[in-house]
């Protein structure tokens, strides 16, 4: 897969003067601009309860390193921002997350290479958002995006931006290793991958995405067809799990409507071809409604806090692979306002079928200009209850990361 997708890279350079876009070619003796950045992550990671599996850990050790390169010329700009990591969770990958040329003019804006998109409104879980795989080295529900090989073409219509999206390389999902927590009951082949329901591993995947204002709304319909990125998992006769992609084909819209200081959301899709909890596959509709209120420098403190909530369904009921069947989600982030740029979130699910909750907490602050230290906590109650999350009632855990730009 890897020389496959550095092939494309090296073919999708040569594609940004495409002639039909009258993209400006720059002369060699034009002056470059050049930028050299990166950020370094550490991430230490501390369980406290006994796993389930008897060849977890409870204590993590991990790096991510983002080496950065930007040149510009003219209109053109190749960015490199690969991902190289680490750690006692997984073996060492490197992955292209934004490695890319774009080029500009007065109508067109096109990227060609890897790149990290997101799509979608509200805080706790976007069903809306598919273009990117995960790398869950961490566990399955501190999942990181893995860069899309693709070519995106942007282009104003009306009173927003239509961005068209081809989609020529799937990217498998990177699952936990058996030391890991948060993960499933048997460990995953990394090397074992099949796919079913019409799809296979040469699919071009399509998409695009219209969004635009409407005066105080924020409007985004979208559409995706070609491998989905939530797979099903296959047992093996060696006891572990195979990874088995379908084809899939998924409508969206989400929305934001301000007032005043008040914003609603929401995000709803369809979604055809996809495997339930049980491995089916069916078509299925899910949405999640939200809404967030500001309050501003709270009672003379300088302190802002946003409070939020929102409510997830699915029309599968218990049986969505998502965990996300019948779920509110309440909390609020507290922005200090200080020149450290420092925010804490308190999140809370409560799952109403199974009367499951999880609770998560972080708080984040710059300790120099350069230096950042995020800390989080998540716990859960009656996790073991939940169909799609039982495998997780004892991975309660603390975390620290030190992220530090250059």
């Amino acid at each position: 897969m890897r020389r496959s997708l550095y092939s494309f890279l090296g073919v999708a350079f040569g594609l940004c003067a495409l002639p039909t876009l009258s993209l400006p070619t720059p002369s060699l003796a034009e002056d470059l601009y050049t930028e050299h950045y990166g950020k370094f992550d550490l991430h230490l990671d501390h369980y406290w309860q006994a796993p389930l599996h008897a060849d977890s850990h409870d204590d993590f050790g991990a790096f991510d390193l983002e080496p950065g390169l930007l040149v510009e010329w003219d209109n053109v700009q190749l960015v490199m921002e690969p991902r190289l990591s680490s750690g006692d969770s997984g073996a060492g990958r490197v992955d292209p997350a934004q490695v890319n040329i774009q080029a500009s003019n007065a109508h067109y804006d096109l990227l060609v290479g890897t790149n990290i998109e997101f799509w979608g409104k509200v805080e706790s879980f976007n069903p809306v958002d598919i273009i990117n795989s995960y790398d869950y080295t961490r566990g399955l529900t501190r999942g990181q995006k893995l860069g899309a090989p693709m070519v995106k073409l942007s282009t104003p219509i009306g009173p927003g931006q239509l961005v068209i999206y081809a989609l020529p390389q799937f990217v498998e999902n990177i699952y936990p290793g058996s030391a890991s927590r948060l993960r499933t009951g048997a460990a995953v082949h990394s090397d074992a991958v099949s796919y079913s329901g019409g799809a296979n591993h040469g699919d071009m995947g399509r998409a695009l995405r219209w969004s635009g204002y409407f005066g105080d709304v924020d409007l985004a319909v979208s559409h995706f067809s070609g491998i989905g990125r939530d797979g099903r998992f296959l047992p093996q006769s060696d006891g572990r799990l195979k990874a088995d992609y379908s084809r899939i084909t998924q409508n969206g819209i989400d929305v934001q409507y301000l007032r005043g200081d008040t914003a609603l959301k929401a995000e709803v899709i369809r979604r055809t071809g996809q495997y339930d909890r049980l491995g089916k596959m069916g078509s299925y509709e899910a949405g999640i409604i939200g809404v967030e209120h500001n309050l501003y420098d709270l009672a003379g403190t300088g302190y802002d806090v946003v409070l939020l909530a929102e409510f997830a369904k699915d029309s599968r009921k218990l049986d969505s692979h998502t965990g996300f069947q019948k779920d509110l989600i309440g909390g609020a982030r507290l922005l200090f306002n200080d020149v450290d740029d420092s925010e804490a979130l308190l999140l809370v699910t409560r799952d109403l079928d199974y009367n499951a909750t999880t609770t998560r907490l972080s708080y984040s602050t710059r300790v120099t200009d350069n230096l950042v230290i995020k800390a989080a906590a998540s716990f859960n109650n009656g996790l073991e209850k939940d169909a799609n999350n039982a495998i997780f009632a004892n991975d309660q855990y603390a975390s620290v990361t030190l992220s530090y730009s250059y």
